[in-house]
């Protein structure tokens, strides 16, 4: 699952590789060749115009998108390689959306809703890879359960800062750009980060129901009338969900 700094290096790759096609097309050499291909009517000088003038495209192409890439790289890099505090994301997160909109907002090339989705989906892709982290899916049920909810709810606000900062400058579209707001499918940015807070959501549900049980427990109650989870009372389901939750936390 590759994250957005994969975008960048694509482009920082195919506008080098570009450039460098564009300087030997334009030397000297090859002006004679094409020289030689008009004045002799050659059938193959038509094509080889063609593929210049889509070289050029292609070219102005890639070194626009990388000149508005190019100031997220530092935010990018933070997000991939954290070493700070989980929580500290969260400061990430408005920067990296303000100038995913000044890029949508005044890129002549990026500001499709193909290359949107792309990259919410490659920084969706790097949170799930932190939150992964911060609480590895085979230390959960290690954990003690005050210590897994807190750390369960930690991970979800901020995850769910993420959303909420997105739908924040989705609205802002509106405004900044009037004629091309984002009109994004929720399901086409989020379907992998939704299905890993549905299942982070799952967890801490019963991780409660576990503590529940616990200070019930504690307080005397040989039998605690322990609230169930999906109908399942925990130490009926804490060995197969601790399964799932290995398998789930790192797909």
């Amino acid at each position: 699952h590759p994250g957005p700094l994969t975008e960048l290096e694509f482009w920082e790759d195919k506008a080098a590789n570009l450039n460098a096609i564009h300087e030997q097309l334009s030397g000297a050499k090859i002006r004679k060749v094409v020289k030689v291909l008009e004045l002799a009517k050659s059938s193959y000088f038509p094509a080889f115009q063609k593929l210049c003038k889509e070289v050029a495209h292609a070219r102005v192409e890639a070194n626009d998108n990388l000149l508005f890439l190019k100031p997220l790289d530092k935010y990018f890099t933070k997000l991939q390689n954290n070493q700070d505090e989980f929580e500290g994301l969260v400061e990430l997160f408005k920067p990296i959306m303000h100038l995913v909109m000044l890029v949508w907002k005044h890129s002549h090339h990026y500001n499709t809703p193909g290359r949107i989705v792309v990259l919410m989906r490659q920084i969706c892709n790097d949170l799930i890879m932190q939150s992964q982290k911060f609480l590895p899916g085979g230390e959960i049920f290690g954990l003690e359960p005050p210590e897994a909810v807190e750390k369960l709810k930690l991970l979800l606000r901020v995850l769910g800062s993420f959303k909420s900062f997105y739908f924040e400058y989705k609205g802002k579209t509106t405004r900044e750009t009037p004629q091309n707001p984002w009109k994004f499918q929720n399901s086409a940015l989020f379907a992998r980060l939704d299905a890993f807070l549905e299942r982070c959501h799952d967890i801490l549900d019963l991780t409660q129901t576990a503590l529940q049980c616990s200070a019930e427990q504690r307080r005397g109650n040989r039998q605690p009338k322990c609230r169930t989870w999906r109908g399942v009372q925990p130490a009926a389901c804490t060995t197969l969900i601790s399964k799932q939750v290995q398998m789930s936390l790192v797909s």
